[in-house]
């Protein structure tokens, strides 16, 4: 469990771009900063708050991808646009396609991987 100021500057420290003005922002010292960043508890904490943040912003990517990809079809789709951003947009939808299927790949070498070293669960 982290303090006040631990939690103070935890708060700063995903607020702010950068350490310097999570210290100013949560009214610590840099040598504060670094020694809180140093402890376990403390990191621990602050990587499961990010974690949880990118979980949040993977999803709502993943909710504007549809919309994506349907104005890339369009655009490929589209005889009026210019040759150019046809091909870009067919080149668009092939590359992240590709990209999906060795992401797959790799996903399935990786639980492989775990089972045959006795990782249960990825973690």
């Amino acid at each position: 469990m982290l303090n006040q100021r631990q939690d103070k500057f935890l708060k700063a420290l995903l607020e702010t771009s950068s350490i310097e003005h999570a210290c100013e922002k949560a009214g610590i010292a840099k040598t504060t900063a670094y020694r809180y960043l140093k402890d376990e508890n403390f990191m621990k904490e602050y990587r499961s708050i990010r974690r949880e943040l990118m979980q949040d912003v993977t999803a709502k990517l993943q909710k504007s991808s549809i919309d994506a990809v349907n104005t890339l079809n369009e655009v490929m789709l589209d005889d009026t646009a210019t040759p150019s951003s046809r091909v870009q947009a067919a080149k668009n939808v092939l590359d992240v396609a590709y990209r999906s299927i060795e992401i797959d790949d790799t996903q399935e070498r990786i639980e492989e991987l775990e089972k045959a070293v006795g990782v249960e669960d990825g973690y």
